[in-house]
C-alpha cells in the first residue's frame, strides 16, 4: 500500500474523530471540564478509543447527578 492509499484509507477515521472532537468540545463546556484537553484526547489515535469510553461514562454520571438534584428538590416549593 502506497502513501496515498494509506491516507485515503485513514481519511474516514480522521473525519469521524474531528466531528467527535467538535462535539466533545461542547460537551466539556457544558460539564465544566477542560475543553481543549477533551479535543486533544479525541484527536490522538488509539488514545481516542479509550477516551471515548471515558466520555460516555462521564456524561452518564453527569446526567444522573443532575437528575438526582432535581429529585431532591421539594415538590411544593412554589405553592403557598
Amino acid at each position: 500500500m502506497h502513501g496515498g492509499e494509506q491516507f485515503t484509507a485513514f481519511l474516514p477515521l480522521i473525519l469521524i474523530f474531528v466531528g467527535l472532537a467538535i462535539g466533545n468540545y461542547f460537551i466539556a463546556d457544558r460539564m465544566g471540564r477542560n475543553k481543549i484537553l477533551w479535543v486533544i484526547f479525541t484527536l490522538i489515535p488509539i488514545v481516542n478509543f479509550v477516551f471515548m469510553y471515558y466520555v460516555i461514562y462521564a456524561v452518564i454520571i453527569y446526567v444522573l447527578d443532575k437528575l438526582n438534584k432535581l429529585a431532591e428538590r421539594p415538590e411544593d416549593a412554589g405553592t403557598t
